[in-house]
């Protein structure tokens, strides 16, 4: 401000007007602003959120007597001194096995659900990737970051609910400040529950397991009936042991999408089974028709399916 502000021979004087919260000292005969911070700090984030301070300088002609008022408008400029925070301590999805490599199966951190970060521009701004877990090693590679800013998990490899039923995987989120070294970061643990998929066809009992694998050796069920027996005093007929089956996928949820396990006799030998044997569907009895004479028949061999 042109003039003279101290004596001797001063032809201005100045008063400081509009000084919110006290945060500026003016010194009238320097003529220079300070800046007010003793026992607080000047913080552009929240709660605060302090982005600029307005006062007005009013300058009074000595001389003549006139007043005339400026604007000093000072902008707080942001650092980034605030560490990214997840709203969640924890984050957990569900998908079934049967789900194909490169659906999104997680949204989870949209809006304001993920990390978020009181900064101001890019230093508030938010992206994610995958960490590595030692404890997991697995889990990095399981999944992907279809778009680092939306922070949204894409399924990366065929997930396999007999194999695995949980993975824990890392998600880290950083802002974007400038200058890579001086970017912050924060984690959090995104649990993958694998649900049961209908991908396993039933097996028969008992099941005795083939060596190192984990397929059944066939099962041989055996009945023997009198020559001649009548149907009525013969049925069900009693099969050793019993002829069951469980469906290999026990947890599908809920129970209710889970499949029937139905049974038929697909061949036999000699061919005229048919007219002498049949198999309930669904209770797998089996039932004789008619009496079966030796002198034909001294045995029958059915595969049931």
């Amino acid at each position: 401000i042109n003039g003279r502000a101290q004596d001797p021979d001063r032809t201005i004087s100045l008063t400081l007007l509009d000084n919110y919260d006290y945060w500026v000292i003016l010194d009238a005969a320097r003529q220079r602003l300070f800046l007010n911070s003793t026992g607080r700090v000047l913080d552009r984030d929240p709660p605060t959120s302090i982005s600029t301070i307005v006062v007005r300088i009013q300058c009074t002609n000595e001389l003549v007597g006139t007043v005339i008022l400026h604007e000093v408008r000072i902008v707080i400029r942001d650092i980034n001194d605030n560490t990214p925070r997840f709203q969640q301590p924890r984050y957990y999805v569900s998908v079934n096995e049967l789900t194909p490599v490169g659906t999104t199966i997680f949204t989870g951190f949209s809006g304001n659900n993920g990390a978020t970060d009181i900064d101001d521009g890019p230093n508030g701004q938010i992206e994610y990737g995958i960490q590595y877990n030692p404890n997991d090693p697995l889990s990095n590679r399981t999944v992907r970051v279809a778009g680092t800013l939306s922070g949204n998990i894409v399924l990366a490899e065929r997930l396999n609910y007999e194999e695995r039923t949980r993975y824990l995987i890392i998600v880290q989120a950083n802002d974007r400040a400038p200058f890579p070294g001086t970017r912050r970061t924060a984690t959090t643990t995104l649990t993958l529950d694998v649900l049961d998929g209908d991908d396993l066809g039933p097996m028969f009992l008992p099941c005795v397991l083939v060596n190192n694998t984990s397929d059944c050796n066939p099962v041989t069920y055996r009945v023997a009936i009198p020559e001649l027996a009548d149907p009525n005093k013969v049925n069900p007929l009693n099969v050793t042991p019993s002829i069951r089956a469980i469906d290999q996928d026990r947890n599908i949820q809920p129970p209710s999408d889970r499949p029937g396990i139905l049974f038929f006799i697909l061949v036999g030998t000699p061919t005229a089974y048919p007219e002498y044997f049949t198999l309930n569907r669904t209770t797998a009895e089996l039932r004789l028709l008619k009496p079966v004479s030796r002198e034909l028949f001294q045995h029958f061999s059915l595969v049931i399916k």
